[in-house]
Parts: structure tokens; sequence; C-alpha cells
């Protein structure tokens, strides 16, 4: 069996062809790296991106190609402030999200560290497990409401 992507395959590769004008998407992590280059591809096909980070500063001087990408593509982006290490900041973002009351049709959970020195978060768990997986779930689980196609019956 063949497929279309490999280990080498860019985000636009994955995403030619494809218009996700009105479609809304959570990417967490969008200050660097994977993160980055998600979110930028995204809008260069016209999604509205919400991106989730630690550090605005930061996240605003590495977003420069997304709100290029954003007025070429057609798409939206726009930043709000997460910690994964602290449920406390979890809980602030899921909130502000719910109270937009605005759906998203999907949700990256793209941000993480690895290979840290041991360290806890502020939750008292090991640093790459709360951040990487409790911080996440605990997201997801909040924002769940306003995923499309969810159902609370």
């Amino acid at each position: 069996m063949t497929t279309l992507f490999g280990a080498k395959s860019t985000a636009d590769e994955v995403l030619a062809g494809t218009k996700l004008i009105n479609k809304r998407y959570l990417v967490t992590g969008v200050s660097s790296g994977i993160g980055l280059e998600t979110a930028r591809s995204l809008v260069a096909h016209g999604a509205t991106v919400i991106g989730a980070v630690r550090d605005i500063a930061k996240a605003e001087l590495a977003s420069g190609g997304i709100k290029t990408s954003a007025l070429n593509g057609g798409g939206k982006f726009e930043l709000v402030e997460l910690d994964l290490g602290s449920l406390a900041s979890v809980r602030a973002c899921a909130n502000y999200l719910l109270e937009q009351g605005e759906h998203f049709d999907g949700i990256i959970a793209n941000a993480g560290v690895m290979a840290t020195p041991f360290g806890k978060t502020d939750d008292g768990f090991e640093t790459q497990f709360g951040i990487n997986y409790v911080g996440h779930f605990a997201l997801i689980n909040m924002l769940m409401p306003l995923l499309v196609g969810q159902s609370y019956t």
C-alpha cells in the first residue's frame, strides 16, 4: 500500500486543494515549531485559527508569517493565553473560549515539552506528563461543547 504523504510532507502539501473558509480551529503551541507551521498553513487555506500560547509576547513576534498567510489566504488568526502546566490557566482559557461561544471544527493539541529536567507543574504533576497530557486532556474536555458535531443529550 502506498500513501500520498510521508515523514517529509509539509502542511501545505497535506492541505493542497483544500478550502477551509468558515472552518475554525484551536491550535496549542503556535509560538514555534510544528504549531506555528500548522497555524500558518490553516490560515493560508482560509481557516480561522485561535492560537493558544503560554507567552503572548513571544508568539506575537513569531507569528508574523501567520498574519501574512492569513491576509493572503483569507483566514483569520488570533492568540489566547494558555499555560498547560497550570490547570488554573487551562480553566481560564477554556472559560474565555466558552464565553465566546464560537464552535471549533477541530482542536490540534500540539504544545508540549520533551526531555525536560525533572520538575513539577503548578498542580504537582511531573512536568512532561502534566503539560503534554493532563493539560490538554483538561482543556479538550472543557471545550467539548464547542466542538462541531458533538451532542450531549
